[in-house]
């Protein structure tokens, strides 16, 4: 399946352009269209990555630890959307979608470990401690839908900038079953999660359109809000976006176009626990505070066909 190599695919589809239609009777990109469809195939790379900082106290004695990790949860060919309708020369709106899914499943075959220590001065007590295999699978799915408005600050025939404002809706659903083993001291366990949160916030927007040569246009799109602006989530947190493609115009109302995104969510939290150590260490209750961040990054190529009129 040629889907799996993005890159190439991509080159290739970029050295073909110009070739696509040379004796056409195309209008170049300056000619005036109201409304443009642009259907794509987006082979989005995600992950995820979560860190974590804290600080133990009891008494006068307390521990730092931080941790970070990233989950990559691979690379998929999934659709994108996006419809634009120029009300006047300078005025556009604009309605862009993805829809990201992922299918994994991972495993820890179990070990045994030495939990170590909060504090150095003080042992835990016993020898290492037995861990048991762990089975995960999950799917999780992300649909992000943006309307955006923009106005061009710069509009010239070959070059356009516009400033905009616009609201994004995010879904995000995550389906996910584990079981483990079991160990001598512990009994076999199964469970499932099935959680879901769909959220807005207003956001800024940025484009700007370069034409070159008649039949060529490079266009490049940002995005921006703070999740503090909505009710996205109740974490601190922004919302970033990048698009880049170049269209080449095959007749009146049919182009072809490849291009990259880049889009990344960050979230951060602070927290705070306690708990009670076993009374043989005679530590007593140990406070815990800290702050917890999460990152979805999702990038790639795309590549389809945009149909004006």
């Amino acid at each position: 399946m040629p889907f799996r190599y993005g890159k190439p695919l991509l080159s290739s589809f970029l050295i073909a352009l110009p070739f696509a239609a040379p004796s056409a009777q195309a209008q170049d990109f300056t000619d005036e269209s109201r409304f443009e469809i642009r259907l794509s195939g987006f082979n989005s790379d995600s992950s995820i990555r979560l860190a974590g900082n804290g600080v133990a106290t009891q008494g006068e004695s307390s521990g730092s630890a931080e941790g970070a990790g990233t989950l990559d949860i691979g690379d998929r060919w999934r659709p994108r959307g996006e419809v634009s309708f120029r009300m006047t020369p300078r005025q556009t709106l604009r309605l862009s979608h993805y829809d990201l899914r992922r299918d994994r499943s991972w495993g820890f075959e179990g070990n045994w470990i030495d939990p170590g220590s909060i504090f150095d001065e003080v042992e835990p007590p016993g020898g290492p401690v037995e861990v048991p295999s762990v089975e995960l699978t999950g799917r999780t799915h992300f649909k992000l839908t943006s309307l955006n408005y923009d106005y061009a600050l710069i509009d010239t025939p070959t070059f356009e900038w516009g400033l905009g404002i616009g609201l994004t809706q995010a879904s995000l659903n995550i389906r996910a079953t584990g079981s483990s083993s079991g160990t001598a001291e512990l009994s076999p366990e199964w469970s499932e999660v099935d959680w879901g949160r769909t959220k807005r916030a207003p956001g800024l927007n940025t484009r700007m359109n370069w034409m070159p040569a008649p039949r060529w246009r490079t266009e490049l799109q940002g995005q921006y809000f703070d999740t503090r602006w909505g009710n996205f989530v109740e974490e601190r947190g922004h919302f970033e976006r990048l698009g880049l493609s170049m269209e080449y115009l095959v007749t009146s109302h049919v182009a072809v176009h490849a291009g990259y995104d880049w889009f990344r969510l960050k979230l951060a939290d602070d927290y705070s626990a306690s708990f009670d150590m076993p009374d043989e260490t005679d530590l007593g209750t140990v406070y815990v505070t800290g702050t917890l961040s999460g990152q979805l990054k999702v990038h790639g190529p795309t590549v389809g066909i945009t149909f004006r009129f």
